[in-house]
């Protein structure tokens, strides 16, 4: 029963609010009459003591709202974006992509948006790659142009965002560059270019060093093919450390690929990250890196390495970071997957 007994107590609560209403509401309802009167003859007062005209001029100088006006949300402000730093590749100025690969926040190296899931991607689309948004383009790890986005849309299962750019560089093919919505990165002089052909020699020399020591045959060396080759002054000291892509089919298609980054030494170049890789590949496609570019993402003076990466059906991004003296893989993000 004692459900009741509250059920019951709460009823006559609610009754004696109702009773008390019904005797205040009466004179609070003449108490608003007579202040608005009082209001109404002190305002008329005032004005025939001024001799104010008002003459169709605005009475409300001080920029209020005039009684009765509708209230207007403000527009909720753009929401901050983090910075981002993007591949930018294409064969022409005309046909050129930018992927997104990571974003870059209190000194970690995070993903743009949850893979697989078209909700976050579409979210991204709408705050980093609407029409018309600027990013500055970087090339050998400083300032050299802008990239500014036409449109965006989905590939098999990924973002990618289609623009145009404004750079001397001249990126086609395997020459890649990046961009970045941040003021910050990217703001040393350019430093990177192709090798002079002393650098090519040394690094060749050290190529075939690499590829004999596992078992390469020398008549089969002969058939090595460079992908990429490019000089670039990585930590700021004036000597260009060479970052390389080499590729070597075997008769039975057997595949052995490097990924170098070399130092000069000398007269010659020593290994400062060998990546081999010794692999039969599905359907023709290639698990071979090759060098993207290079950006100091956390201002320690030593430029992280971008890198691409093929698979089956599909690509991705590599980022190699320096540490102690020793290169490391140190992020990875899926550029596409068919």
């Amino acid at each position: 029963m004692r459900w009741l007994k509250r059920l019951n107590s709460r009823f006559d609560t609610q009754a004696k609010l109702r009773a008390a209403i019904v005797v205040l509401v009466p004179g609070l309802v003449v108490g608003l009459l007579l202040t608005r009167s009082l209001n109404a003859t002190s305002t008329s007062a005032n004005v025939r003591a001024l001799g104010t005209d008002h003459g169709g001029q605005d009475e409300h100088p001080s920029g209020a709202a005039p009684p009765g006006t509708p209230h207007v949300r403000a527009p909720k402000p753009a929401p901050k974006l983090s910075t981002l730093v993007c591949v930018v590749s294409g064969e022409g100025l005309g046909e050129m992509n930018m992927d997104a690969v990571v974003i870059v926040e209190g000194g970690k190296l995070l993903a743009h948006y949850k893979e697989e899931n078209e909700a976050d991607q579409q979210r991204f689309a709408r705050e980093y790659f609407p029409p018309g948004q600027k990013y500055r383009l970087l090339f050998g790890g400083g300032d050299a142009g802008t990239a500014t986005v036409e449109k965006s849309g989905t590939g098999c299962n990924n973002i990618h965002a289609k623009v145009t750019i404004e750079t001397s560089a001249k990126i086609h093919g395997h020459v890649m560059a990046l961009a970045t919505n941040s003021e910050s990165l990217g703001r040393k002089p350019v430093a990177r270019r192709a090798p002079t052909d002393s650098e090519r020699a040394a690094v060749l020399d050290l190529v075939k060093k690499i590829y004999l020591q596992r078992k390469v045959t020398a008549s089969l060396y002969r058939s090595l093919k460079v992908t990429n080759l490019t000089a670039t002054d990585l930590d700021g000291d004036g000597k260009y450390e060479l970052v390389g892509s080499f590729t070597l089919e075997s008769k039975n298609k057997f595949e052995r690929d490097l990924f170098l980054i070399a130092q000069p030494q000398g007269a010659g170049m020593r290994a400062d990250y060998i990546r081999f890789q010794a692999y039969q590949p599905q359907s023709g496609f290639l698990s071979s890196i090759d060098f993207v570019d290079t950006l100091d993402l956390d201002g320690d003076g030593i430029g992280e390495i971008f890198a691409i990466q093929g698979g089956f059906d599909a690509y991705g991004y590599l980022i190699f970071k320096k540490r102690n003296g020793r290169w490391h893989q140190v992020f990875e993000a899926m550029g596409d997957a068919c």
